[in-house]
């Protein structure tokens, strides 16, 4: 069951936390409540992006598979922590100018995940 985020806004902590493990999402460390609803945000489809007719978003934004050998920081594009980090196409192509950053293949990231 998918709920929105207004829905999720009034979850505590740890039901957010049984939420995102129920839904396979990778929290990455974050801990606090916003940061939590922050990554369970780039999982659920905005829901004025999404037809009521259709499954498939209409505006949605390409995402890419990166592996870090490291935790990096980049002002202005975030961060990114040791292992698979999801990112937009537009934010991938600068973090791949960084020696310890590379595409992660979607088998591996598969693999990874048990799938």
């Amino acid at each position: 069951m998918t709920l929105t985020m207004e829905e999720l806004s009034t979850k505590t902590v740890m039901a957010l936390k049984a939420y995102a493990k129920k839904n396979n999402i990778d929290l990455f460390g974050v801990s606090t409540k916003l940061e939590i609803l922050e990554v369970i945000a780039s999982f659920i489809p905005n829901e004025k992006t999404v037809s009521k007719n259709s499954t498939e978003p209409k505006d949605q934004v390409e995402k890419v598979a990166l592996y870090s050998d490291k935790n990096i920081y980049w002002d202005g594009l975030g961060d990114l922590k040791v292992g698979y980090n999801i990112v937009s196409k537009e934010a991938s192509e600068k973090w791949i100018t960084r020696k310890a950053v590379r595409i992660a293949q979607p088998e591996e990231v598969a693999s990874y995940y048990g799938k």
